[in-house]
């Protein structure tokens, strides 16, 4: 017992330093962006700001495209991670409970497609989107984000319908439920746990992608934020405007994380268990 307290107790510890070493960074670029700009430039610093001020967030809403960007940003990442966890919601299902011909294989090459690097894939998208028009538009940035991640969400959404009892299912078609509606009405609410991984995992990615950004969004007005902050860095900000850019920009996933914690511990853990 004792060995098992101390064991417990040691981990806890680790945890806690973890968890300092990756907060204070955090704590200190917003208690910054909290500072007068005057104050953010003072020499040595100080880790709270003497007077409390909004006047670093008014400076990036109010000037600069960061507006634009950050819109683009919203609407690029919730397009992708709609279609994306539908497009995986019917795909898992489809691979856990729908057998078929050339199952294995095809699920292999989904997989195969995880190790073919980004950049092979570029110059290929990028001549597709410029000769059918979506070059440079939300929908041409949404599109390649739903199919980089897709591979990914439908191991999710596979082992989260694996790990529901096959009665379940049975009961429902004998209830009269086609293949649809037990997947709409039964299997979908009862694999809510991957469903939400699915969203917070795609959310996570699509918002922060950089490179598939950087190639098919050359027009500024069509930049999400990843690549807008690489221009904004050109103004003339001083430290406190550029860290409440920094808060502004990692704000949502954070957000997306702590609301849906609890669900994505349980999708991770279905997922090692059925996997």
């Amino acid at each position: 017992m004792r060995g098992t307290r101390a064991s417990r107790v040691t981990t806890q510890l680790v945890l806690l330093l973890l968890a300092i070493v990756f907060l204070v960074p955090l704590a200190y670029i917003f208690f910054s962006s909290l500072k007068s700009p005057e104050e953010a430039l003072q020499i040595p610093q100080t880790f709270l700001p003497r007077q409390w001020s909004l006047e670093n967030y008014a400076n990036v809403l109010n000037g600069g495209q960061f507006g634009a960007y950050f819109w683009n940003s919203i609407v690029i990442t919730v397009g992708g991670v709609l279609l994306t966890t539908a497009a995986a919601a019917m795909a898992g299902y489809g691979f856990a409970r729908l057998p078929f011909r050339g199952q294995g294989l095809l699920l292999t090459l989904i997989l195969l497609t995880m190790t073919i690097p980004l950049v092979i894939f570029l110059v290929p998208m990028f001549l597709m989107e410029d000769n059918t028009g979506l070059l440079n538009t939300q929908l041409g940035l949404i599109l390649p984000n739903v199919a980089l991640h897709l591979p990914l969400t439908i191991l999710i959404m596979r082992a989260a319908f694996l790990a529901i009892p096959k009665e379940i299912e049975e009961s429902a078609t004998m209830d009269g439920a086609g293949i649809f509606r037990t997947w709409l009405t039964v299997m979908l609410p009862m694999a809510r746990n991957g469903v939400v991984l699915c969203l917070v995992v795609t959310t996570y990615q699509t918002w922060g992608e950089y490179t598939l950004a950087k190639t098919l969004a050359i027009d500024p007005p069509a930049m999400p934020l990843t690549v807008g902050l690489t221009l904004l860095k050109g103004e003339v900000w001083d430290f406190g405007t550029l860290s409440a850019v920094i808060v502004l920009a990692i704000l949502p996933p954070i957000i997306a994380f702590i609301i849906f914690q609890k669900h994505i511990v349980a999708g991770v853990a279905q997922g090692a268990i059925k996997g």
